[in-house]
């Protein structure tokens, strides 16, 4: 009657050994671990947990890692237990538990000395150099040198390269560039020589030439730190850290500065741009993924505890239970039974929970891809519109500032060049980055006025005079001086065609001539249909290429050596098609090229009725006060420029914060209102104002078109939406609508 008991007891354990074993062969999660790993299994784990670390699991690596260091050490497989300690002492850095790192790594130092083990006490020696690396650099220099030493005594490349370059970027880093160069003159050497280090050695002399790129730069050496920091990039390319490439760039823009180098400067200024918004935008992704996995380490804890807590309530029970099992061990065995039925059901059910939300997860991980690719593209086009329009209006408004300023009459000409020049670049990207538009109802709409060809012919040559005094062309114009002087027909469509033909003809022809013919075709009295011809004597197009030319994004090989986008032909093409003609040419392979053209225009000019309407009455907005508020300081000015051009008042706003204090304290009769800025973009603060009742009317300024503009930007309290660069004109339209 007392082995019913034992038989049950039994019977339970053998089933959850079976569940248990089962589970371990069914997952590879870490949570499942045995009792002892072998060393090939370590090895595995630590793929999977360095995986979890670049991922940002930093508390899967903290909840898993001290048990296979304890398993690792047990079975005295020391390279193992080296690496597990390695990835756990940077998760507690990478979440800024310093004191974590230090506990941890400053055990194994001592363990290390006291085994008399040098590559334990080496490896933590360079572990607590890295923790303090940023915290604490010269605290991060006291353990680079103990490791050095180390590494001398063993004689180790690898071991002595880590440590020596380390010591180098910490000597730039507090600006010491003397003791940096002596460690640079030590690792350079070796980076070039070593065997032990062929394998990585561009990713070595990559890293070597933008620490002395930095020394030299700290010293003022700009050309040697240009010539260095360029080694670095040509070499390592994508062999390194983005951080090292993210600081040559920075070193190059502060070298390019200081020897005024202002066109490379540019180039490198918005190749760093790029990074910085790309390491930004990841910078953020981290901060969340470390934030999640601070939360998730707590909730072990509680859950930890919370174990402990059932574990000592589960032995207080077996104890009440063994006082009570007097009464009827019948009765226990039956209860024992149903807790080992509970158990296994127990099981069951977190096994299928686990199936669930690992799907649940592959569903929202797809789900999150898509999405990104969705806004990456619309993100894409849209910083390139607003990277390309921005600096267009400060230099359209500007020119349009400097055109009505009597003083700088002398200068007529040069501005008007310029203003047209920036007029027109900014209809051609507006061309480009809608491309598909021009097939669309809205881009085929045609707006005549009046203009006269002849000055707009000179106007387009003399944008590209620049170019062509490179190349040492020489440009003729030939029109037919009985065409009329004045001609109405969409202007900007025309100088699109023109520009793109000239550009051509000017990039493709070095030491030649270009010819740009307009004659008569056909007349009426109503129309005149015009020829357009653009010659060189440039490289011209191979026969095989030809067919070619017309298609988005593709030049010929020979022409690979050339700047371009490979658009300019097809935006030709497609606004001849919008206008009722088609692009001819003819092309003779290192003779030349000749594109041509007949497109039709009315000799009647348009009355001043007819045309847009451009006068509002801005004597209402005399003596007004607008709040303007942007970011950009040339923006500012053009915006400042134009207000106090008639008659207004202003207030400046560096950001959306800034304008929110700016109209608590003062009264504006309208705010001008930029909608990307730091601090605080303009719709978060133009819903701000509004949430504190005012009814000031608000005029977003945007470089990017709004698709949907009450959707966008009327939720957020904004009454209209201009888009920069705008006309003046318009400006005014607007502030005497909503002024009034």
């Amino acid at each position: 009657m007392f082995k019913t008991p034992n038989i049950l007891l039994v019977f339970l354990c053998m089933l959850c050994l079976s569940i248990t074993a089962q589970e371990l062969q069914q997952s590879e999660n870490l949570k499942d671990i045995p009792y002892t790993y072998t060393s090939a299994q370590i090895d595995s784990m630590i793929t999977i947990l360095r995986s979890d670390f670049y991922n940002a699991n930093y508390d899967k690596v903290i909840e898993k890692t001290p048990d296979l260091i304890s398993n690792a050490r047990d079975i005295e497989y020391k390279a193992g237990e080296r690496g597990l300690i390695s990835v756990l002492g940077n998760a507690f850095i990478q979440l800024g538990d310093i004191d974590k790192a230090d506990e941890l790594f400053t055990k194994a130092l001592t363990r290390g000395k006291n085994e008399k083990d040098t590559v334990l006490t080496g490896v933590s020696y360079i572990n607590l150099g890295n923790t303090y690396f940023k915290e604490d650099p010269k605290k991060a220099i006291s353990y680079f040198e103990k490791s050095l030493k180390i590494g001398q005594e063993s004689n180790d490349d690898r071991f002595n390269f880590i440590s020596l370059n380390n010591l180098s970027e910490l000597y730039v880093g507090i600006n010491d560039p003397d003791k940096a160069q002596y460690y640079v003159n030590k690792t350079l050497p070796m980076a070039s020589e070593s065997p032990i280090l062929e394998d990585r050695k561009e990713e070595y002399l990559a890293t070597v030439y933008h620490v002395q790129g930095a020394i030299f730069l700290q010293k003022k050496q700009y050309d040697q730190a240009i010539e260095y920091i360029q080694r670095s990039m040509e070499i390592g390319k994508d062999k390194y850290q983005e951080e090292t490439l993210f600081n040559n760039y920075k070193n190059l823009i502060q070298a390019y500065d200081e020897t005024a180098q202002y066109e490379q400067l540019n180039v490198v200024r918005k190749q760093y741009d790029i990074l910085r918004d790309k390491r930004y935008e990841a910078d953020k992704i981290l901060q969340q993924q470390i934030a999640r996995s601070k939360f998730n380490l707590d909730q072990f804890e509680k859950d930890l505890k919370a174990s402990e807590l059932e574990k000592l309530l589960a032995q207080q029970k077996a104890s009440k239970s063994k006082l009570l099992s007097n009464f009827s061990l019948t009765l226990g065995g039956v209860l024992l039974f149903f807790v080992a039925l509970l158990l296994y059901v127990r099981r069951k059910r977190f096994k299928l929970l686990k199936d669930l939300k690992a799907k649940n997860q592959q569903y929202l991980e797809a789900k999150e891809k898509s999405e990104k690719l969705t806004q990456a593209k619309t993100q894409l086009f849209s910083t390139i519109s607003h990277e390309l329009r921005t600096p267009l209006y400060g230099i359209i408004g500007l020119s349009s500032i400097l055109l009505k300023d009597p003083k700088l009459n002398s200068h007529l000409e040069d501005l008007t060049s310029l203003k047209f020049s920036a007029d027109y670049l900014l209809a051609l990207v507006n061309d480009v980055l809608n491309l598909n538009k021009l097939e669309s109802q809205t881009g085929q709409i045609i707006q005549n006025s009046n203009f006269k060809l002849e000055s707009l012919i000179h106007s387009i040559t003399q944008s590209f005079e620049f170019i062509n005094q490179q190349n040492n062309n020489a440009v003729y114009i030939d029109i037919d001086p009985t065409i009329p002087k004045t001609l109405v027909g969409d202007q900007v469509k025309i100088s699109q065609i023109l520009m793109n033909l000239v550009s051509n003809a000017s990039k493709f022809t070095q030491d030649g001539r270009i010819d740009i013919i307009v004659k008569k075709q056909r007349v009426n009295d109503q129309n005149v249909s015009l020829l357009f011809m653009i010659k060189d004597t440039g490289i011209g197009i191979p026969e095989e290429q030809q067919e070619k030319i017309f298609e988005e994004f593709i030049q010929g090989t020979n022409l690979s050596d050339y700047e371009g986008t490979g658009l300019g032909l097809p935006i030709v093409n497609r606004i001849l098609t919008i206008l009722g003609s088609k692009l001819m040419f003819e092309s003779t392979y290192g003779k030349g090229t000749t594109f041509s053209c007949v497109l039709s225009f009315s000799k009647n000019t348009l009355s001043q009725e007819n045309m847009s309407q451009e006068n509002v009455c801005v004597e209402k907005l005399q003596d007004k006060k607008i709040l303007i508020v942007d970011d950009n300081k040339i923006n500012q000015l053009v915006t400042q420029k134009v207000l106090e051009q008639h008659g207004m008042l202003h207030g400046i706003a560096d950001n959306g914060l800034d304008a929110i204090e700016k109209v608590k304290e003062q009264t504006f009769d309208a705010i001008l209102m930029d909608v990307n800025m730091p601090v605080m973009n303009g719709l978060d603060s133009s819903r701000e104002i509004r949430n504190i009742g005012l009814n000031t009317p608000i005029i977003a300024l945007t470089a990017v078109n709004a698709i949907n503009p009450e959707k966008d930007f009327g939720s957020y309290g904004i009454d209209d939406a201009i888009v920069k660069p705008y006309r003046t004109e318009r400006l005014l339209e607007l502030l005497v609508k909503y002024i009034n």
